[in-house]
């Protein structure tokens, strides 16, 4: 007689997070608009006002998201560091003078990142539009900041108060 064989629809190695509760409508919604809800998160906006930003607020905060952002910030000096005078074979196109300027920063904030110390999703946010905003000082030679000034408004913003729904979700 043949044994039927189940094979699990998930991934057992997959991390439940406080979004695993949400729609998939929702989480639909957040995937595709998560650079708008960062840029509102960025900018003050109450992450508690809608859920779609409560549920992005919670994704920021996840060990998995603050590890992605830190690594980046890693690429990115790295990338300065090897950038030598001739053609740009990256679509990334860093200021690397700038970043060279703020390297000490920059890996500072991307081992705060890397922490388990409860953080801000603003902080976060701030951190994601650094990264992906072609007019942050990391990219854009005319920016009125430089690099260092906009990790400092990032570490300044991780540091914010965490409202209590957050706190009890970040406990788990």
């Amino acid at each position: 007689m043949n044994a039927l064989h189940v094979v699990p629809l998930h991934r057992r190695s997959r991390s439940v997070s406080a979004s695993s509760g949400a729609s998939v409508k929702l989480r639909l919604k957040v995937h595709l608009t998560r650079g708008t809800l960062d840029r509102q998160i960025a900018s003050g906006r109450s992450y508690l006002s809608t859920p779609a930003l409560a549920l992005r607020a919670q994704q920021l905060a996840e060990p998995r998201t603050r590890r992605q952002v830190a690594r980046t910030l890693r690429k990115i000096v790295e990338h300065a560091d090897r950038r030598t005078a001739g053609p740009v074979l990256s679509a990334v196109v860093v200021e690397p003078v700038a970043v060279r300027r703020a390297r000490h920063p920059i890996l500072g904030l991307a081992e705060r990142l890397e922490s388990t110390a409860q953080v801000n999703p603003a902080g976060i946010a701030r951190a994601e539009v650094l990264i992906t905003d072609g007019l942050s000082p990391l990219f854009d030679r005319n920016s009125p900041r430089t690099v260092t000034e906009a990790i400092y408004e990032v570490q300044d913003a991780l540091e914010g108060e965490l409202p209590d729904v957050l706190r009890d979700a970040a406990a788990f």
